[in-house]
């Protein structure tokens, strides 16, 4: 009877194990969830994004056994469709994480619903200040640069070279909060730098999701003198069709965009075009040989993401992710909380980027930094911002 007693707690300890390692195994998987563009002009947004943040949590995988599983839903770059997408995401599939959800219009319907959640919004697609709070939200972390930074990078870099005049200056951008907050950033660069503002900053605007730019161009075409710097807060395809249309007019201003602007689309757009554009980057070059986080990327979307693109946005998806699963390689945590906790302790810390990332209670933006590109010959090349002036009175630029 003894033994017999003997056996069957053995057998329950054995189950009670058994369940116990499976509960484990189970807590072992994070689900991240995405509202971002996967249809309509600003689809390659969403596509890339997600395929370089595929390609890192596979990488996590194979080097920890954790899952991090990243769920994506389409919003068209269109906030309408947002919410209903992020409440799906959180109440339904019960994402731990909502992650890189992309715009600033859309991200301004997201966040608060993370907010009223508890959930958070991690390394979502845009500089907007909208999701910058002066004390930092416990549920809004971010990666990227603000483009109040990006924007500051670039202009400083100008006028420190050029005697820039308020006829010098234009702004192309979205006519919603996106381009308005660009366009508050970029008045408050004119003033930085004692450039008289005798008139209002010349403006053109277009409407967010539509190629609708023409009264655009004709605006700029009556303007007298034309301006030679035009910032861009907008989206790919219509940025790429303003210019386009501006070169074929014969007009040859320095077109001067944003992070946002210069995705793939943009590229592919632009190829056999003759123009001066500089994009602004929130990430280095992912061809730089001698930077760990680039030659890691190249590898790991290889062999993880073979049919996928390399460009900044899928670096910058990568880049993310690597950031998001650092504080885990031991443990996935098993609250929302603890996630947000584990990131926060974080500190300074390096993942092989070349410039110091920072986390912390106080710190929720892991990067300050700018980089700059030329469009040319049909990529976005990497070029110090002390170049950006030469390339403003340089127009044997365009023969070669």
């Amino acid at each position: 009877m003894v033994l017999s007693r003997f056996v069957v707690f053995s057998f329950l300890l054995v189950l009670a194990n058994l369940s116990a390692a499976s509960t484990s195994q189970s807590a072992q998987i994070m689900k991240v969830g995405m509202s971002g563009a996967f249809s309509g002009d600003n689809a390659s947004m969403g596509e890339d994004f997600s395929a370089g943040a595929r390609a890192a949590f596979s990488r996590f995988k194979s080097e920890t056994g954790h899952t991090v599983q990243l769920m994506a839903m389409d919003d068209a770059y269109e906030p309408r469709k947002v919410a209903s997408n992020v409440r799906a995401l959180i109440e339904e599939s019960f994402v731990d994480v909502l992650f890189g959800n992309i715009g600033t219009p859309t991200v301004a319907v997201s966040a608060p619903i993370a907010l009223e959640n508890k959930t958070l919004l991690f390394a979502p697609v845009t500089g907007s200040s909208v999701i910058r709070p002066i004390t930092p939200d416990r549920y809004l972390i971010n990666y990227r640069a603000s483009y109040e930074e990006e924007l500051a990078a670039v202009f400083d870099a100008l006028a420190a070279e050029l005697n820039l005049t308020p006829d010098d200056i234009a702004l192309f951008n979205q006519q919603d909060m996106f381009g308005s907050t660009g366009r508050k950033h970029l008045n408050k660069l004119i003033e930085k730098h004692n450039i008289d503002p005798k008139y209002d900053l010349f403006q053109m605007e277009y409407s967010r999701n539509t190629l609708a730019v023409e009264h655009a161009v004709a605006d700029l075409l009556i303007r007298n003198p034309t301006p030679k710097v035009i910032f861009m807060i907008g989206s790919a395809g219509p940025s790429a069709k303003f210019i386009r249309l501006t070169r074929e007019y014969g007009l040859d201003p320095l077109f001067v965009g944003i992070s946002f602007m210069g995705s793939r689309l943009f590229v592919e757009q632009l190829q056999d075009i003759p123009a001066r554009i500089l994009v602004t980057q929130v990430v280095p070059s992912f061809r730089d040989k001698a930077l760990p986080v680039a030659i890691d990327f190249r590898e790991d979307m290889a062999k993880y993401s073979p049919q996928a693109k390399l460009n900044p946005l899928s670096f910058e998806g990568y880049i993310a992710a690597r950031i998001f699963t650092k504080p885990f390689s031991n443990e996935l945590p098993t609250s929302r909380e603890k996630i947000i906790d584990a990131l926060e302790s974080l500190g300074e810390f390096d993942i092989g980027l070349g410039v110091p990332l920072m986390l912390s209670p106080q710190e929720h933006q892991a990067s300050h930094s700018v980089w700059l590109t030329q469009l040319k010959v049909g990529q976005l090349v990497s070029i110090p911002f002390s170049a950006a002036s030469k390339l403003y009175l340089d127009y044997a630029n365009l023969l070669e």
